[in-house]
């Protein structure tokens, strides 16, 4: 019983997930906070047409979002939303033409629904739509029922449009993306409007493919890898030098810092590409200048080390090195801002980040200030010192007086007569006879060495 119970239980666990599972729009966010939805009814999906369900979603940092059907904005169906200028948003549907403007499509069955507007305070721009006839438009069909439809997504940050006419200008985009969505997963059980009531500022994918890394973890790498490097990195290796006077220390870690510079720039360039991004925006025009021109840091410190190590004082590549550097740095922390303002972070991010800097920043300078005003002081009273004249006196109590060494005796003359005389009556010791020599008197025969002794065999003869 107990079993049976306990089976009950997770088979209903289990219905009720899948259920709530497939009950929930698939959803998409190509960067932070702007976000597109799709539900589908089981009606639409089982005769492959009638409504669809939509959602737009993005801050009011943006003057403008879309979002279509396709692979390409030429012959798409887009829906695109802006401010009306009276508190709530417009949503205009247009068929994509290329590279030009997308005209207003009235054929398209679109109808604002309840929960659109300007929500969360004011600050964020939503738009819940339902579509009678989107699975069809004069660029294309799409089957309400595949697992892989073809989704495309465009933007542009600035002033509101501020307009409720449906074919109202907007300014080109700076940023698009292209994936897939799901469909069979999008599905909802009745066909009304599934955004009432729901979770506004979910920020999860949810049902989307794409082929490649998500570009949203591009982004916040790229922009964690450049703040570190610009408001903490350069800064700290900046101050080693002055502070531990390590050269090999000040060189490996801005060296080090140099490189992960140049991978965060890659993971910004590579989110350019997949995103969309217009390259030609202030952060990226301003981060590709700041990355660029950091390239000749390694120059002019090398020339300003070999001119200190020649002449022990600073010169103009000296003081180019440092003030170049530190406004770059500056550039990047400004640049750093820039980019959190593009990439549609919230406000309350972009005050702490600029916080941090500042608090960083004036650290730096406090220390620079110092370690500056040290290296100055010590320098200028290395150049003031002049060295004593030498005088005679000064040796006095530091080395001791040289005096000569003393004439060593010579031999006495009258010695060597004595000593010859000695010599002379001294005995003459031979080999072998030196026993014989002490017990007889009579004198030793000195054996004649130059003798030749006869040949034996010779004398055997004359036998």
């Amino acid at each position: 019983m107990a079993g049976i119970s306990l089976l009950t239980i997770v088979a209903l666990y289990t219905f009720v997930c899948t259920a709530i599972q497939t009950s929930m729009p698939v959803q998409y966010c190509p960067i932070s906070q702007v976000c597109y939805q799709v539900a589908i009814p089981e009606a639409s999906a089982a005769r492959n047409g009638g409504n669809i369900y939509l959602q737009l979603r993005a801050p009011i940092s943006y003057s403008w979002v879309a979002f279509g059907t396709g692979e390409y904005m030429k012959d798409s169906s887009m829906y695109i939303m802006y401010q009306d200028g009276n508190g709530n948003v417009t949503v205009s549907a247009r068929t994509g033409t290329g590279h030009s403007m997308p005209r207003y499509n009235s054929i398209i069955q679109l109808e604002l629904l309840a929960g659109s507007g300007l929500l969360d305070d004011g600050q964020t721009m939503v738009a819940n739509l339902r579509c009678g006839n989107c699975g069809t438009w004069p660029g294309g069909t799409m089957s309400l029922d595949a697992s892989g439809t073809p989704w495309i997504a465009a933007w542009k940050t600035g002033d509101a449009v501020n307009s409720a006419d449906p074919d109202a200008q907007i300014r080109y985009h700076e940023g698009h993306d292209s994936w897939e969505f799901d469909l069979t997963e999008a599905t909802v059980t009745d066909d009304a409007n599934p955004y009432v009531n729901a979770e506004q500022f979910d920020n999860n994918n949810r049902g989307a493919g794409r082929g490649y890394a998500d570009p949203r973890i591009l982004i916040t790498s790229h922009g964690v890898i450049m703040a570190v490097v610009m408001i903490l990195l350069y800064p700290m290796g900046a101050a080693l030098m002055p502070l531990t006077r390590k050269l090999l220390l000040h060189v490996s870690w801005q060296l080090l810092t140099f490189i992960l510079m140049w991978a965060g720039f890659g993971l910004g360039l590579v989110s350019v590409q997949r995103i969309g991004f217009d390259f030609h925006s202030t952060h990226t025009l301003l981060g590709t200048v700041v990355v660029s021109l950091m390239g000749l840091q390694p120059v002019l410190g090398w020339l300003h080390h070999r001119h200190y190590q020649r002449h022990q004082t600073r010169n103009v590549v000296t003081y180019t090195h440092m003030w170049f550097g530190r406004a770059l740095i500056v550039v990047g922390i400004i640049n750093g801002g820039l980019g959190l303002k593009l990439a549609g972070s919230a406000a309350k991010f972009i005050v702490v980040y600029s916080v941090f800097a500042v608090l960083i920043a004036m650290a730096y300078v406090a220390i620079s200030m110092w370690a500056d005003f040290v290296q100055e002081l010590y320098l200028k009273e290395l150049k003031a010192y002049k060295a004593p004249p030498v005088k005679d006196s000064d040796s006095v109590g530091q080395v001791q007086t040289f005096t000569l060494p003393k004439t060593p005796k010579s031999p006495e003359e009258t010695d060597l007569a004595s000593s010859l005389k000695e010599y002379e009556s001294m005995a003459v010791e031979v080999e072998g006879n030196e026993g014989a020599a002490a017990n007889s008197s009579t004198p030793a025969v000195v054996e004649d060495w130059l003798v030749d002794e006869e040949d034996d065999e010779g004398a055997a003869a004359h036998h």
